[in-house]
């Protein structure tokens, strides 16, 4: 009963799910060669090969919203919006736009665009060149990533 006074969902000892897998020898084999090659455990190979099976598929440019977001520390909504702004900059990395528009066409909600640009301000992953005015776009760098 102990953990349900945890305040953080995620300590919660009944937030989690555990699944099992079947697998023959030779599969088991090839997950622990791929797991030393990437050097982590198997259980973490598997587990990271698991968060991924509910994934949205990557668009045209091979971008995963889920993926980045995951990556980076940032919310699915978040990825979108860096996304849109990364298809729009210029070969330097600077857009310019309203936040409005860039939420929009991410699809995701413009009354909280500035929550998710908050996101991405605080991971680094962009930076105001020019601060946005009342009917002046704002200008964005964003930060390079892999």
């Amino acid at each position: 009963m102990a953990g349900l006074a945890l305040r953080d969902m995620q300590e919660r000892s009944d937030s989690f799910y555990r699944f099992s897998v079947k697998c023959d020898r030779l599969m088991n084999m090839k997950i622990e060669a791929a797991a030393r090659k990437a050097g982590v455990s198997a259980t973490t190979f598997v587990q990271r090969h698991f968060e991924t099976i509910v994934d949205e598929p990557a668009d045209d440019s091979g971008f995963s919203a889920d993926v980045f977001a995951r990556q980076h520390g940032v919310s699915v909504h978040a990825a979108r919006l860096w996304n849109v702004m990364r298809r729009d900059a210029d070969p330097a990395g600077v857009v310019s736009g309203g936040l409005r528009e860039f939420a929009s066409a991410a699809r995701v909600s413009a009354g909280h665009g500035s929550d998710y640009m908050a996101e991405l301000l605080g991971a680094g992953l962009v930076s105001i060149v020019v601060r946005p005015a009342s009917r002046n776009p704002g200008s964005y760098r964003l930060a390079k990533v892999s």
